[in-house]
């Protein structure tokens, strides 16, 4: 028998869709004081045992074949849930070449049928590595900060430090990019921000004296050196 109805369960009511207008919403609707809290919350969980968590798939990258897009591109598959919970999720983050996307797709532990698609274009994604940034240097990052030095000048950059503004007090950041350009957009953007923004000719140069140091770039191959990093307690986040 290669089919019977009585296998496949029909769902009692079609799969909510959340559009990316109202994904961005509900971002901003977000205290970033509560996603961090979440985010420790999950941490815990996970360490107690209580978070059942795959491998994760990359496509993309070696050993696998470049997508056309571009040679840096990655999409990312990452599917976890609480153990004994209602549901069970998994989430689709991609991107490459300065460009991202991405979805969740939020399935019940109980029908098995999808409940919530959330196309959310990666946002989500910008939003939890952020609020695991900000965790890390609410925890450990000293107490007095000279200057916070940002490597990578792209989205996730523009994440970090709106989520630490809520963690930190300092306000000075230097920050720098291979691109010129690129690390005079941040500059702009984030100083509009209440941030105190300056770039660096060089990672060692932005790194020079920094207690807290943020890596957000898509490199390969180590850029950060430890000949860069100040002497005394300094905390690195990647």
């Amino acid at each position: 028998v290669l089919y019977s109805p009585n296998t496949y369960m029909t769902p009692s009511a079609p799969a909510r869709i959340f559009s990316f207008e109202e994904c961005l919403s509900i971002i901003a609707a977000l205290p970033h004081e509560i996603v961090i809290k979440a985010m420790a919350d999950g941490f815990v969980a996970f360490s107690k045992g209580d978070v059942s968590v795959a491998p994760i798939q990359t496509l993309g990258q070696p050993p696998l074949a470049n997508f056309v897009g571009h040679p840096d591109a990655q999409a990312c598959i990452k599917s976890a849930y609480v153990n004994g919970g209602a549901v069970f999720v998994s989430k689709v983050a991609s991107g490459g070449g300065g460009q991202n996307s991405g979805l969740v797709l939020v399935f019940s532990q109980i029908t098995f049928a999808p409940l919530a698609i959330f196309l959310d274009g990666g946002y989500l994604t910008e939003l939890r590595t952020a609020a695991a940034g900000a965790l890390a240097a609410k925890e450990f990052a000293p107490s007095s900060l000279s200057h916070i030095a940002v490597i990578g000048c792209g989205i996730q950059a523009r994440w970090q430090l709106r989520l630490l503004k809520s963690v930190v007090a300092c306000r000075k950041v230097v920050c720098y990019a291979r691109r010129p350009e690129q690390a005079a957009g941040l500059v702009d953007e984030l100083g509009r921000e209440g941030w105190e923004m300056s770039a660096a000719s060089s990672i060692a140069a932005a790194c020079d004296g920094a207690g807290l140091i943020i890596t957000v770039t898509p490199a390969r191959e180590p850029l950060l050196q430890r000949a860069f990093v100040a002497s005394g307690d300094v905390l690195i986040t990647a």
